[in-house]
């Protein structure tokens, strides 16, 4: 039997009026979508319609599980969530670590869709087919520890705890949800969302099963590569993403004093073996059933309660931009700014690089301490968690940096729009193009806007010469990634490495159906092409698909001193050109009506 994998079936909460409907999508709904950012790509561009206001109740949160979830297949401990994005006004996926996914699955659904807006702040629990809406007032200011604390108290440790904490629920446009408290739908704003619709937080247990066509290639797959890993020694396995500091220093790719240099003179003090040996607690916060076992806790004291000691929870994005892109190289200094970020619900990506453009403008003398209330000065990480708790506030000065850098250099003018290091609104993560070639091109297009998960281009070489020879491996890169977005399998599975061909018979074995990699690059087309007709709903252009200043400055210092992200902007619009006709799409980036009708959107298209 065929399509096990899927329940058929999609959960509709309206928050505004309480009503609690089920939706059962079209088999060929499946076959062509998949699940996770797939079938939230579907969900999202049927249900909006263009212009809503992110921050208004006609946006749509989709919590979506994939066909993998509740499986014996590897590292699929995860979920995604889909809306429009507050911080870029564009087509947003996010991805999360732990069971959430699982347990909507396990609850007869393939997705939870809630729209509208409640009354009074909200919890919504989902107990297999039964929704509640519980009272979420005295959660309301409360951080992201306590809250996970309170609701597992209240429910019990089986459930599974998604929450904002205050910077979602002050609307800030960089807030994040967490889940489980270690693991956070990171970029994009997606805790203002919640916070919009006074959404709490959301709790799910599921006590269902889940079926697949074929067990037996799934377990085989599992089991190779768990034997594999056992034997596997690298730097990943023993420290986890924090080891990435010393390698991306070397390339010269690790953000350095607002994007200046992509060498940190200073990155010994964040060496991970130091950490791990002087203040590491293990990976007990890692998503479930995963032999990977990659997120490390590490202990510090509570920046809230003097003498308390507690967890921050570190990956490499973190220490790149709230250590080096911010001048910071002491180790205890990035725990208490990232265990703020986490408490308070603040995505540590765009939190530090919005820190290091308001360092930067101080240094400049765009803005003094009288605008702020004390001295920024690159390498201050005193300084930099008071700001953490102003942005998350909304407090003085940090209001003006809460919606991310795009806004905060509109504010500021003066020229700062040419050091507001950004892509279609959204910060980008900690590591710097200049130092590989062809990879601004993937920041340029993404449709989230700058991201490191959208595909790299498959070259170790710096950008001393034209990118175009690497487009092609790029799109191929994003085209994969799009299908493990949407089985929501981990992307750190490249460790080990789970391949195209296996993530293929792992679907297979799932569905009952017979996908091959021809099947899986039109999937990857389809749903590039859907968020790229999303997006251009919205008004984007070409003009969008652009670099920040930053990075056709040459690099200060470091192993790409003097490089710039391509070797002009001729070669990097002649990229740009390529990328759209190995995407079906015109000079202007708009699908065409053929590659539309060919990818099989037409109808979607049409009835939107």
């Amino acid at each position: 039997m065929t399509h096990e994998c899927w329940t058929r079936k999609i959960l509709w909460v309206n928050l505004s009026t309480k009503q609690v409907t089920e939706e059962i999508l079209a088999l060929d709904i499946y076959e062509r979508f998949i699940g996770g950012k797939g079938l939230g790509a579907y969900l999202l561009y049927r249900t909006l319609k263009s212009g809503i206001e992110p921050l208004g109740p006609e946006n749509l949160l989709v919590f979506l599980s994939g066909p993998l979830q509740g499986l014996p297949a590897p590292s699929v401990g995860r979920w995604t969530l889909v809306t429009k994005s507050p911080l870029t006004g564009l087509f947003l996926d996010t991805h999360c670590g732990q069971a959430l996914g699982r347990e909507i699955k396990k609850s007869g659904y393939d997705a939870m869709c809630v729209i509208g807006a409640a009354s009074s702040p909200t919890v919504l629990v989902l107990e297999n087919s039964q929704v509640r809406f519980e009272d979420g007032t005295g959660l309301w200011g409360t951080g992201v520890y306590e809250t996970t604390s309170l609701l597992h108290d209240q429910f019990g440790k089986k459930h599974v705890v998604y929450t904002i904490g205050p910077a979602g629920e002050n609307l800030c446009k960089i807030a994040t949800g967490c889940c489980e408290i270690a693991h956070q739908t990171g970029r994009g704003g997606p805790g203002a969302v919640l916070g919009s619709k006074n959404l709490k937080a959301v709790v799910v247990r599921g006590t269902g099963t889940v079926d697949a066509a074929d067990l037996a290639p799934m377990k085989a797959i599992t089991r190779k590569l768990a034997g594999e890993w056992k034997r596997k020694d690298t730097p990943f396995k023993r420290y986890g993403t924090p080891f990435l500091v010393e390698p991306a220093n070397e390339m010269g790719m690790y953000p350095t004093h607002n994007w200046q240099s992509g060498y940190f003179d200073k990155h010994e003090g964040l060496d991970a073996e130091r950490m791990e040996a002087e203040w590491g607690l293990g990976a007990h916060h890692s998503c479930p059933h995963c032999f990977m076992r990659c997120t490390r806790a590490y202990k510090t004291q509570n920046p809230f309660i003097p003498n308390q000691e507690v967890e921050a929870l570190i990956e490499y994005e973190t220490m790149g931009l709230l250590g080096g892109n911010i001048g910071v190289d002491n180790p205890q200094e990035v725990f208490k700014l990232t265990y703020l970020c986490d408490d308070l619900g603040l995505d540590t990506i765009s939190t530090g690089s919005v820190i290091g453009f308001a360092m930067e403008a101080f240094h400049r003398g765009l803005i003094e301490e009288r605008d702020i209330g004390f001295p920024l000065n690159f390498g201050d990480g005193e300084a930099a968690m008071k700001l953490v708790m102003m942005i998350a506030n909304r407090d003085g000065f940090g209001e003006v940096l809460s919606d991310g850098v795009r806004e905060a250099a509109k504010r500021i003018g003066m020229g700062s729009e040419g050091f507001a290091v950004h892509v279609k609104g959204l910060e980008v993560p900690a590591w710097d193009p200049r130092g590989k070639k062809g990879l601004g091109l993937s920041y340029a297009t993404a449709e989230v806007g700058a991201s490191h998960l959208r595909g790299w281009p498959a070259t170790e070489d710096k950008p001393t010469e034209s990118a175009l020879d690497v487009v092609e491996s790029m799109v191929d890169a994003r085209d994969e990634k799009h299908l493990t977005d949407s089985l929501i399998v981990c992307h750190f599975t490249y460790h080990l490495p789970l391949v195209l061909s296996q993530k293929i018979e792992l679907l297979n074995a799932a569905s009952g159906l017979t996908y091959d990699e021809a099947s899986m690059a039109q999937f990857g087309q389809r749903i590039e092409t859907l968020t790229r007709l999303f997006n251009i709903r919205e008004g984007l252009t070409r003009k969008d698909d652009a670099l920040p200043k930053r990075f056709w400055e040459p690099e200060m210092s470091g192993p790409a001193e003097g490089m710039v992200s391509f070797i002009n902007k001729a070669d990097f619009e002649a990229s740009l050109d390529k990328f759209y006709e190995l995407r079906g799409w015109d000079k202007e980036g708009r699908p065409t009506s053929d590659t539309i009708a060919g990818l099989g959107l037409e109808g979607l298209v049409k009835n939107s």
